[in-house]
């Protein structure tokens, strides 16, 4: 599924309920704060070759129009994600054959972001170009917190 993972409610939401875990510490109030996502293979013998990471660039969607939000159910808590309807106009973008020494890092949300644009939408898909038949992508995604001051 084609998805973003924070909307502009759910990622403040998050963050609260992150610091009140204990797991952050926001005092004073951070004046930005963005939730950056690191996607790589953890494969040490060969590179992706199923189902790649494909990331759409915000600027080439209209956030109003494309996207809506959707709930998460987690055991603990209840999230909101957003989907987008695919268009012709949307610009995605990916790296093949991404090996285990190669990481990518992208905006899941920034609270600095204009127009709506929440973060980078992102899914996996088939690539036509590699024969990744049989051959499962074994990764790893890792959601950390940026605060400014």
């Amino acid at each position: 599924r084609v998805h973003g993972d924070y909307t502009a409610d759910s990622a403040p939401t998050r963050l609260a309920q992150l610091a009140a875990a204990g797991a952050i510490t926001v005092e004073p109030a951070p004046s930005r704060f963005a939730f950056v996502n690191v996607w790589r293979s953890v494969d040490q013998q060969q590179p992706v070759l199923s189902h790649p990471l494909a990331l759409c660039r915000p600027r080439s969607i209209d956030y109003a129009r494309d996207t809506w939000s959707y709930h998460m159910h987690f055991e603990d808590r209840v999230g909101r994600n957003l989907a987008i309807e695919a268009k012709a106009g949307h610009e995605w973008g990916y790296y093949p054959r991404m090996t285990a020494d190669e990481a990518l890092l992208f905006f899941a949300f920034d609270s600095s972001a204009a127009d709506g644009d929440v973060g980078v939408v992102h899914t996996a898909f088939d690539d036509p170009a590699i024969d990744g038949a049989g051959v499962p992508r074994r990764s790893v995604e890792l959601r950390t917190v940026a605060l400014w001051d």
